[in-house]
């Protein structure tokens, strides 16, 4: 399989699935060539409006399969795969559609697909009223934006989950009546009954509704809600807005040729990056806008043979677990200390080695590498961090042959997916692909890099 448009592993035709999407393929050439015949011609105009109206309903079922599909993919991590942050981005390259349109997708697919437990049992739909509107349809992949966007307004604590879902059952009503645009007037009607001081806030009860909670999960990951005054969260959008801003990414199709590719991440995980990013500028040393510097101390205490095998983990002063490999991901950026405690954990020796990259050579990989250097990823070097290609846990030396620039997504899990880095007989950072990506694995230099020294490189592939 080739991102971006190209040839798909092949899969045994005996798979039901695929028996059945092969036949459906065939109904609908049957179906066409029937149509083109002058099929409709025997239809008086009632019947051909109800041809019509029975054809939509046949559409607006299609994306059932969809969300089966999505839920699939997501739950087998395809989009890290194939080194893709989401299966929005995943969906956008391989099936060569408009970012936003992928971004539409996969959100209704969340939550209209349904889901799994951990048990493994199945779950209903976050919106089952508009599913099984879906399912009959009833309503098309317009009306089901347009009203999964009117319910995530309200869907947030401080509301009665009871109005939420009598909302969606009116909601889902009107959107079988309506069209789109009709449809937006009944959900902003009933946002504003729903939430009426939404649209005229009051500023004592924004101070007495704030508040911001941030937990952490048991798979690692953090969740929160928060509810802000109209000040603060008129800060927060001008710290993120900047950041939060579509990328046009440039990628090369299976003919060689360049062309843009919008940014496939939907609105809020374009927040959430651009959060992120704000955090590791802050925890950099120095100020926010010094990007060459040290994060903030991070103390974490582990055992060096769990730190050299990888495995294991360590803790955090204020109690918390970390596995091995997110304490090496921290150290990805952080001066690491060497301490040598005695069995009571009283400190012996305490020592301290370079392990960030000095400002000059910092400087000196921005104008060898002008950003992220992974292939097609258009991060500029303020944004990117220092990488040692062999790891500096593995003896890897912090000298400009075993440094290349990335950026915070691919720093931190192109090794999972496979990818590996070195660097070329011109000194050059080349990427090898995964085999389920290249079966050849040749290795691919980014343009920007190539670009940078005005020649093609004979050695390795552009990206």
């Amino acid at each position: 399989m080739e991102l971006g448009g190209g040839s798909v592993v092949p899969v045994p035709l005996s798979v039901p699935v695929l028996l059945r999407l092969a036949a459906m393929a065939t109904e609908l050439e049957a179906l066409t060539a029937e149509v083109e015949s002058g099929g409709l011609d025997h239809l008086d105009d009632g019947g051909l409006l109800a041809f019509w109206q029975e054809f939509e309903g046949f559409r607006n079922r299609m994306p059932v399969v969809e969300h089966r599909v999505v839920r699939d993919a997501g739950s087998r991590d395809l989009a890290g795969r194939y080194c893709q942050p989401s299966v929005a981005r995943l969906m956008a390259q391989t099936l060569r559609i408009p970012a936003g349109e992928a971004a539409r997708r996969a959100r209704a697919a969340e939550q209209l697909g349904g889901g799994v437990s951990m048990l493994g049992e199945p779950q209903a739909p976050a919106r089952p009223a508009l599913a099984a509107a879906q399912r009959s349809g009833q309503v098309g992949p317009e009306q089901v934006e347009v009203v999964l966007r009117g319910l995530a307004k309200v869907d947030v604590r401080g509301f009665d989950p009871v109005a939420i879902a009598a909302g969606e059952e009116l909601l889902t009503g009107y959107a079988a009546t309506f069209g789109p645009k009709d449809l937006q007037v009944c959900v902003d009607r009933f946002v504003d009954t729903l939430d009426p001081d939404g649209s005229r806030p009051d500023e004592e009860l924004q101070a007495d509704r704030r508040f911001f909670e941030l937990r952490a999960q048991r798979d690692g990951s953090w969740r929160g809600e928060f509810r802000l005054t109209g000040t603060a969260g008129a800060k927060l959008a001008a710290v993120l807005g900047p950041l939060a801003r579509p990328r046009v990414s440039l990628v090369t199709t299976a003919g060689g040729r360049r062309v843009e590719e919008p940014d496939p991440r939907p609105y809020p995980q374009r927040m959430h990056d651009a959060l992120e990013e704000i955090c590791d500028r802050l925890l950099r040393a120095g100020s926010a806008t010094e990007w060459g510097g040290v994060p903030a101390t991070v103390i974490v205490t582990i055992d060096e043979e769990s730190l050299r095998s990888r495995t294991g983990g360590g803790t955090t002063t204020g109690g918390g677990r970390l596995s091995t490999a997110a304490v090496l991901g921290l150290a990805g950026q952080a001066e690491v200390v060497p301490a040598v405690l005695d069995d009571a954990g009283a400190v012996l020796t305490l020592g301290r080695r370079r392990r960030i990259a000095s400002r000059d050579q910092t400087l000196a990989l921005v104008a060898r590498d002008r950003g992220c250097s992974f292939p097609g990823c258009d991060r500029p070097p303020e944004w990117c961090e220092r990488h040692h290609i062999r790891a500096w846990i593995d003896g890897g030396l912090t000298d400009l042959d075993n440094l290349t620039l990335l950026c915070a997504y691919h720093h931190h899990h192109f090794a999972a997916r496979g990818w590996t880095c070195r660097l070329n007989p011109d000194r050059l950072p080349e990427w090898v692909p995964p085999r389920h990506v290249d079966r050849h694995q040749k290795p691919i230099i980014d343009r920007r890099i190539l670009a940078a020294g005005l020649r093609e490189e004979p050695h390795a592939a552009a990206a």
